[in-house]
């Protein structure tokens, strides 16, 4: 937080990121200002979509009861969106249009510019704001921000340097004092991309040890679920890139330790639907554009191609796409989808072992093509 923003005078605090990061830290900042015995009066807090904001404005004009201080807490704020652009009906010209919910901000500002109550603090919480948005500038100005938003990597994990700071502080928190190496890195590496769920997850491991005042390594690796799936991308991956040995590999282990053969199918079908979607856009871009450097290729050809194909598949995610793509035709992709959805009924209606079956489609999918690997 900047020094400025530190030394605000204005009694009010955004929050900002995952919901199971903010609140406990709204409601932590809520009890340093009122005591738990006063909030059942003097603590109002107004879910996003559950309450009108008229009525947590009112609640902001109020005084304390039976205390000198008040708190309101505007929970899951939704900031207003910009409509984009609007043609003026006078003169024709582009101009930017409204915002939705833009009286919402508007009377919201127009109390903080008068100035709360003695006494009265305001918390607002939201997942994400637009910085450019007049509620978020005036907040920076004259209040406090704490931006809690996670950064992602390029495959939409979130980062794991931050990932192991909020396990190992949720750890502590829970009462654990001596973590083996690696049980924070085994954690992280079973992480998927909801913060939430990764909490719970933690929190009901800690219940499982024996000893919840230790962890290490071989309690996570027998406790905890693979929220992550990383096997999920190794395994399509192997298949998108023809790697039959890999793929093979990794199909009898999936099977070895229980994995519905029936839901292998559906990911394969699911994949394979992908690349026949995103199959006929290599087709829109240069020829030879597959071999430019990635992030070449990201912020340049790629950004011809349809909005609607940039907004399915954002940023890196189409052009990972791409890329798999890329490693075939669409006569392969169709017959391999038709194989697929053979194999479903094979498991289905015979007795076959599904790792014969699985065999022979990755058999076919993986062989090189006679033809060249996809478009040059």
């Amino acid at each position: 937080m900047s020094a400025k923003a530190a030394q605000a005078a204005l009694p009010v605090t955004l929050f900002v990121g995952e919901p199971s990061l903010v609140d406990p830290l709204v409601q932590s900042a809520i009890d340093q200002v009122l005591d738990r015995s006063a909030q059942s009066l003097n603590l109002e807090v107004f879910r996003g979509g559950e309450r009108p904001l008229a009525e947590a404005l009112l609640a902001l004009r109020q005084v304390g009861m039976f205390a000198s201080r008040r708190c309101v807490w505007i929970r899951g704020w939704s900031p207003p969106r910009a409509r984009g652009k609007a043609a003026d009906p006078e003169t024709g010209e582009e101009r930017d249009g409204e915002e939705s919910g833009d009286s919402g901000q508007e009377a919201l500002l127009g109390i903080l510019e008068e100035g709360l109550p003695a006494e009265t603090f305001l918390f607002v919480s939201a997942t994400s704001i637009d910085a450019r948005s007049r509620l978020y500038k005036y907040l920076a100005k004259h209040a406090k921000i704490e931006d809690l938003r996670l950064d992602t990597t390029r495959e939409g994990r979130i980062d794991p340097a931050q990932l192991a700071t909020i396990v190992e502080a949720r750890l502590r928190g829970a009462g654990v004092t001596r973590i083996g190496a690696g049980a924070i890195g085994e954690i992280v590496s079973r992480a998927g991309t909801n913060i939430g769920e990764l909490l719970q997850e933690v929190d009901r491991l800690t219940l499982t040890i024996a000893d919840p005042a230790c962890i290490e390594v071989e309690h996570v690796r027998r406790g905890m679920r693979d929220l992550a799936q990383t096997w999920v991308f190794d395994f399509t991956g192997a298949v998108s890139e023809r790697r039959l040995a890999d793929a093979e590999r990794m199909i009898e282990r999936l099977l070895a330790d229980g994995e519905p053969p029936l839901r292998l199918t559906a990911l394969l079908a699911t994949h394979i639907g992908e690349l026949m979607e995103v199959r006929p856009m290599l087709d829109l871009l240069p020829r030879g554009a597959m071999q430019m450097k990635a992030d070449k290729l990201l912020f340049g050809p790629m950004q011809s191609l349809p909005e609607s194909f940039r907004r399915r598949h954002p940023s890196w995610r189409g052009y990972f796409r791409l890329k798999a793509a890329s490693n075939f035709e669409m006569d392969e992709l169709l017959r391999l989808h038709r194989e697929v959805v053979q194999l479903d009924l094979a498991l289905k209606s015979s007795r076959v072992e599904p790792l014969l079956l699985f065999s022979r489609l990755l058999q076919s999918s993986c062989r090189a093509p006679a033809h060249g690997r996809g478009r040059a």
